[in-house]
């Protein structure tokens, strides 16, 4: 028996008539009724009573009607696993990730998923903040991961974990000896960072930071990624405030120290659009939801370029 004819018996009953069926099917009203009368003959009862105007199904068609949608619907379950399958192992996404994340825990995921699916494609931009939303919006990239949850209409956004800041000091300076710096010790140091255009939100938590220890920032505007930063606080030229992960990266004359009163941290996310995703892009953004847990230390959520 034809999975096609079952099409064909459904579509006939729900039309009513012949000629409104095959209309619908862009076939012939004698070649539908043909189609319609080998069925009958391969099942061995009446399915249509034909004397009927609409035409209506026998008590056996009636029967044989409902048990073909749910074959037909089944059907039509199984090709899409299968579709969803093959989209899995050969689709692809695009991932932006912001500079700072290429050296921390967001990085290694995208390559524990690369290995896990090697014949998919994944293709991985270093995107600053100030241009990794625009891409996004625009459809260049797929996902991204950034230091900040974006407000788009129809955006879907979910934190990964927290990080706390540390400040970037020459080995030279006072507070080098010391293990944890009160913020007000900053007060007559000339602080390095992006320009708030680059990234509104990390520019604001170090002001807000300045102004609940009694002082406003003395910035300089850097333009680059925080190792451009470091580099430029072993020049002599001030100090800024780096990621925690980051501070791994030998950095010449350079010496991290823990913030106090208050502290300053960022929470990193992971924002797409459901309705661009295939598979794969599913795939990866459940692997970093997973992959990438909050810990319980979450510091309040606030960015960094």
């Amino acid at each position: 028996m034809e999975t096609r004819r079952l099409e064909l018996f459904v579509t006939l009953v729900d039309a009513g008539g012949f000629k409104q069926a095959a209309d619908s099917l862009f076939i012939t009203a004698p070649a539908l009724s043909q189609q319609i009368s080998r069925l009958e003959k391969d099942v061995g009862v009446a399915l249509i009573d034909r004397t009927t105007r609409p035409i209506t199904p026998t008590e056996a068609g009636r029967e044989f009607y409902y048990r073909c949608r749910r074959v037909l619907e089944a059907m039509q379950h199984i090709t899409q696993l299968l579709d969803d399958q093959r989209s899995h192992e050969f689709g692809r996404v695009r991932v932006g990730i912001v500079p700072a994340m290429m050296f921390s825990s967001p990085a290694r995921a995208v390559r524990q998923f690369i290995r896990a699916h090697p014949t998919a494609t994944v293709q991985v931009r270093s995107i600053p903040t100030s241009l990794l939303v625009d891409e996004l919006e625009q459809g260049s990239i797929d996902v991204a991961i950034l230091l900040t949850e974006p407000d788009l209409k129809d955006l879907s956004s979910t934190a990964l974990f927290g990080e706390e800041y540390l400040v970037a000091l020459p080995d030279d300076h006072p507070l080098a000896d010391v293990d944890e710096v009160d913020f007000a010790m900053l007060r007559n140091e000339r602080i390095l960072q992006g320009p708030r255009t680059a990234n509104p939100t990390g520019y604001d938590a170090v002001v807000t930071a300045c102004m609940r220890a009694g002082f406003s920032p003395r910035s300089l505007e850097v333009m680059g990624s925080y190792l451009d930063q470091a580099a430029m606080v072993s020049a002599g030229m001030g100090v800024c405030f780096i990621p925690k992960s980051l501070s791994d990266i030998p950095q010449h004359n350079v010496v991290y120290r823990t913030l106090v009163n208050p502290s300053v941290g960022l929470t990193t996310s992971i924002s797409w659009f459901d309705r661009r995703l295939d598979a794969v892009g599913r795939a990866f953004v459940q692997h970093c939801i997973t992959e990438l847990s909050i810990p319980e230390s979450l510091i309040s959520k606030e960015g960094a370029s």
